[in-house]
């Protein structure tokens, strides 16, 4: 039986490639937890439908890579994915909402500083007494909870 040992440049390139791997692994382990540049953060917003003025009130919530309309809880909207770009003080997001009797909303918005501006899309879901329902644009304007 032979045994083979390592030359000085074959085990540091086997160092190497382990550190390596642990490294990816604990990268992908912390983007697979879901964190992102707004999580933690809260959004008291006024809302209204586009090109109206507003009135109703929302809070949205940044948590664990995910965001949440707590308004949008009595129509069994849940929690969505968010994804994100940071620029500079500025951070864009995007998300999507569903509920299972509702629909879908699809949000897109920016947050500079304490304030956050939202434009979203409510595709509410066919009925039969509405087959083919229109998309319901809405916007959120606000500032970071207190």
């Amino acid at each position: 039986m032979e045994t083979r040992r390592f030359s000085g440049a074959d085990r540091n390139l086997l160092v190497l490639s382990m550190v390596l791997c642990a490294v990816l692994f604990s990268i992908s382990r912390d983007v697979s937890a879901g964190q992102g540049p707004l999580d933690g953060k809260t959004f008291v917003v006024e809302t209204g439908e586009k090109g109206k003025s507003g009135g109703d009130k929302d809070t949205l919530v940044f948590k664990d890579g995910n965001f949440h309309s707590t308004a949008c809880d009595q129509y069994g909207f849940g929690d969505g994915a968010y994804t994100s770009t940071v620029n500079g003080d500025t951070i864009q997001f995007e998300a999507v909402t569903t509920s299972p009797t509702k629909g879908k909303m699809t949000w897109k918005g920016t947050v500079q500083g304490d304030r956050i501006e939202v434009g979203y899309v409510w595709l509410d879901a066919s009925h039969w007494y509405k087959p083919n329902p229109k998309p319901l644009e809405k916007w959120a304007k606000g500032e970071l909870k207190r």
